[in-house]
């Protein structure tokens, strides 16, 4: 599914220079975007454990990655930058508050959970797999929604 992002931001995003992970976790996403985009993404993670893991790994990314210890949602509220592309892979219920940042993202894409009363710009559908949430499968799909 990575891969699958990272070819899009490409084919589509070429020209996105800021983009942000919403609940990056580890930082894999993150990481993996940066090295394959060549583009400079903020992770956004508030569980510490996970924070400092990414922090870590961010070393060997050449300063593409970065990942902040913050409540996301905070975060989005309280900065002034726009970002270009804001990528998020959340729960069902949870990507659905995504919708109230559309002054803060340009484009935003969902991994697996799509937002219920927007519709997309472009679904992509990974092809293969799925994500496992509450007993309900998901097929990996990217939700692409565009706000500016």
């Amino acid at each position: 599914m990575r891969k699958k992002l990272a070819e899009h931001i490409n084919t589509y995003y070429d020209n996105a220079k800021n983009i942000c992970d919403i609940g990056s976790g580890y930082g894999f996403t993150a990481r993996f975007v940066a090295r394959n985009t060549g583009k400079q993404v903020i992770g956004i993670e508030n569980m510490f454990f996970s924070f400092f893991v990414s922090k870590v790994f961010d070393v060997f990314c050449s300063g593409k990655s970065k990942t902040v210890w913050a409540d996301a949602y905070e975060y989005l509220d309280k900065t002034t930058e726009v970002f270009d592309i804001a990528i998020a892979y959340l729960g069902p219920e949870e990507s659905q508050n995504l919708k109230k940042y559309k002054k803060k993202i340009k484009v935003l894409i969902c991994m697996d959970f799509e937002i219920l009363d927007l519709k997309p710009v472009q679904i992509v559908d990974i092809g293969h797999g799925c994500t496992r949430f509450n007993h309900k499968l998901y097929p990996h799909r990217l939700f692409v929604y565009k706000f500016k």
